[in-house]
C-alpha cells in the first residue's frame, strides 16, 4: 500500500532528534492521525542506521542518519521500502553535518555521508532480499534538506527507486556523481572526449547529466516552500535532477538573496560588468563603460572562500572538520593552529595572501553590504525552510500547489496547471 505524500512528509518529520524517535510507536501515531487503518503493523519493520535491525550503526563518522520501513505482506503482494535520510541538525558540539555540508554539498570533495547512505541502502536491502526470497521491491525515498540531497544522489546512482521525493532539499553536486558513479564517468568520456570534469563547462555539464540520468530524474520531484533559502543559492556543479518542482505558500514570496553571487548584471554584459551600486568603488574603461570593482572583489571573496573549503575538505575527513569546528566554537586561535600542516601549505601555496586583503577589503565592500541588507531584510524566510512549515503549508486546507515541469533537454522549468 503506497502511503501518500501528506504522511510521508510526516514520518521524515520524526527522523530529527528534537522531534518523536522514528519507531514503530511513533509510526502508528502519524499513520492514525491521518485516519489510516488498513496496515498490519507484523508486517512492518523499521531499520535505523543508528544500528536497528542492522549489525553495526552506520554513518557516525559522517553524520549520516538515515531510516528504512519494509512493508512486506506475501498474500497481498506488498512488498514496499521508505527510505528516509534526516536533514541537517545544527550542532557544534557534533559538527558532523555542518562540516557535510560545506565540504560535500558546496565543495563536492567529500562523499563520506552518501557513501554511508549507500551502505545503509545495501544492508537494508540484502536483508529484505534474504526474507521475501528475491520478490520484487518497489522503492520509496525522501528527505528533508540535506536529506533530500542524500536521497536523490542515492536514487541517482542506484537507479531503481520507483518514487522519490526531496523536500527543501539540497542539491545533488557533479563532483560527487563523477566520483561515485563509474556508469556516468564513462558516458561523459564518451560525450567529450575529456577526463576531467573540471575542464567541461557547467551549463555543458549539467545537460550532459540530466540527459544520462533522464530516466532516473523521471521518479523524482522536488517540494519546496516559495521563498525558502537553499534552493536560491548557486553553488557551483550542483543542479536538481527531476520532472517537477511543487512549490507551497504564497507564490509572491520573493526569492530568497543568493550569497553566492553579488548583485545581478545588466543583460548582456559580462560577469566583471554591473549596474551601478546604489554608492560603491568603479573605475571607467572608457566607451562609457564602468567597471563595478566591489563586484569584482566579491566574486574574489566568494572564490577564495570556496577555494578555502575545497582545501581542507580534499585534506581533512568529516569527522575531523567536526572536530575542529568543535574547538574553534570556544578557541578559534586553537582551531587554527590546530588544523594539519598539509591544510596550511596548501592554503599559502594555493590560496597565498589573497584571501586575507579579500577579507580585508570585504570589510569596504559595498557589494557585501547589500549582501547583507538584502539578507537581513528576507531574514523571517529562513523559518520557511523547515520541515514543519513544508508540513503545515501542506496540510493546509484548500493548499494550492504550483508546479513546475522540466522542459525536455533543458535545465528550464515551465509553468503548468496541474489538472
Amino acid at each position: 500500500m503506497r502511503l501518500e505524500n501528506n504522511t510521508r512528509n510526516a514520518i521524515t518529520a520524526l527522523q530529527y532528534e528534537n522531534g518523536k524517535q522514528l519507531d514503530i510507536d511513533s509510526f502508528k501515531q502519524v499513520l492514525d492521525s491521518y485516519n489510516i487503518t488498513t496496515i498490519d503493523y507484523n508486517d512492518i519493520t523499521i531499520y535505523k542506521s543508528s544500528g536497528e535491525n542492522i549489525d553495526s550503526p552506520i554513518g557516525n563518522e559522517s553524520g549520516f542518519d538515515g531510516a528504512a520501513i519494509h512493508h512486506y505482506n506475501e498474500e497481498k503482494g506488498i512488498n514496499d521500502v521508505y527510505y528516509i535520510f534526516r536533514g541537517t541538525e545544527v550542532d557544534l558540539e557534533a559538527a558532523e553535518d555542518v562540516a557535510y555540508d560545506m565540504v560535500g554539498v558546496v565543495a563536492g570533495v567529500s562523499t563520506a555521508q552518501i557513501r554511508h547512505a549507500q551502505r545503509f541502502y545495501k544492508t537494508v536491502e540484502s536483508d529484505i532480499a534474504k526474507k521475501t526470497n528475491g520478490d520484487e521491491i518497489t522503492r520509496y525515498g525522501d528527505g528533508h534538506s540535506l536529506g533530500g540531497h542524500l536521497i536523490v544522489s542515492v536514487a541517482l546512482i542506484e537507479k531503481n527507486f520507483d518514487d522519490v521525493r526531496g523536500l527543501n532539499d539540497a542539491p545533488v553536486n557533479l563532483r560527487q556523481l563523477a566520483s561515485l558513479d563509474s556508469d556516468f564517468v564513462d558516458y561523459l568520456e564518451s560525450a567529450t572526449d575529456i577526463l576531467d570534469i573540471s575542464d567541461i563547462p557547467e551549463e555543458g555539464l549539467v545537460l550532459l547529466a540530466r540527459n544520462f540520468y533522464a530516466a532516473e530524474a523521471n521518479t523524482i520531484s522536488h517540494t519546496r516552500v516559495k521563498g525558502e533559502p537553499l534552493y536560491a543559492q548557486s553553488i557551483p556543479y550542483t543542479f536538481y535532477p527531476g520532472a517537477t518542482i511543487h512549490y507551497l505558500g504564497d507564490m509572491e514570496t520573493p526569492e530568497f538573496p543568493d550569497v553566492l553571487t553579488p548583485r545581478t548584471p545588466w543583460p548582456g554584459l559580462t560577469e566583471v560588468f554591473s549596474r551601478p551600486p546604489t554608492f560603491g568603488t568603479f573605475v571607467s574603461l572608457g566607451l562609457g563603460i564602468n567597471a563595478d570593482l566591489d563586484r569584482v572583489a566579491y566574486n574574489a571573496n566568494i572564490n577564495h572562500l570556496l577555494q578555502f573549503i575545497t582545501i581542507i575538505g580534499e585534506e581533512m575527513t568529516v569527522a575531523e572538520l567536526s572536530e575542529l569546528i568543535g574547538t574553534a566554537k570556544d578557541n578559534p586561535w586553537a582551531a587554527l593552529s590546530g588544523m594539519p600542516e598539509s591544510v596550511k601549505e596548501r592554503l599559502k601555496e594555493e590560496v597565498g595572501l589573497g584571501h586575507i586583503v579579500g577579507g580585508l577589503w570585504a570589510l569596504k565592500n559595498t557589494a557585501v553590504y547589500e549582501k547583507v541588507l538584502a539578507v537581513i531584510n528576507a531574514k523571517e524566510q529562513f523559518d520557511l525552510h523547515s520541515i514543519q512549515a513544508l508540513i503545515e503549508l501542506y496540510d493546509q486546507p484548500g493548499q494550492q500547489r504550483v508546479t513546475y515541469r522540466l522542459e525536455p533537454g533543458t535545465g528550464t522549468h515551465i509553468l503548468v496547471d496541474e489538472d
